[in-house]
């Protein structure tokens, strides 16, 4: 069922999307790009847990589900989880989320997940964050990043803006996992006000 999200706060920033928004773009490795900005190459790059650096940087941190279920995924990522041939709806599972400072949407996060996991190490998340779990057990490896551009319109943003996402890989055992993020309009990442704390 599609599903809207609206966080406001000071600002009058809306984010509308129906779940599963996707995330069906061309990806490239990170040290074949140049980021002249060292500050949003800092948030891109950063292999620590971004959930910590959010709840560091605002007052009051929220996780909105959009959802999660069992759904085609792009070719893009059935190639970045070694799949010969298309994957069937029933190895994996997609959860889309927002991550809110302030009630603010700062990040949307995209993840494809094998059902393997979700039925054992991964099981009842709900509305807690992925990365808490990753980044509290080190069975879990994760890949070199890749990047993209996507136009802030494709969240209904009305600005041309083009927002930076990032993707790694997380191996456990024989699975491998895919975790996305899009950095979108208001988030820190573009901010350097964010650089020292002031968030």
């Amino acid at each position: 069922m599609p599903l809207s999200m609206r966080c406001n706060l000071d600002v009058d920033v809306t984010l509308a999307v129906s779940f599963p928004v996707g995330l069906d773009v061309t990806w490239y490795c990170a040290r074949e790009l140049s980021l002249p900005d060292p500050y949003l190459k800092n948030w891109l790059l950063d292999t620590g847990s971004l959930t910590e650096r959010v709840q560091s940087l605002c007052h009051q941190f929220s996780l909105k589900l959009l959802g999660q279920g069992y759904f085609d995924i792009h070719g893009n990522e059935a190639l970045a989880l070694r799949h010969d041939e298309k994957a069937n709806v029933s190895d994996y599972q997609v959860r889309e989320v927002v991550l809110c400072g302030n009630q603010v949407p700062w990040i949307f996060a995209r993840s494809v997940i094998p059902n393997g996991l979700i039925e054992d190490e991964l099981a009842n998340l709900g509305t807690q964050p992925l990365g808490k779990r990753l980044f509290n057990d080190d069975r879990f490896k994760r890949s070199a990043f890749e990047l993209c551009q996507v136009p802030a319109r494709a969240f209904g943003f009305d600005t041309e803006q083009q927002l930076w996402g990032r993707r790694s890989v997380f191996t456990y055992n024989d699975y491998r996992m895919i975790v996305a993020e899009v950095f979108l309009p208001n988030a820190p990442a573009y901010e350097t006000r964010y650089a020292e704390n002031n968030g």
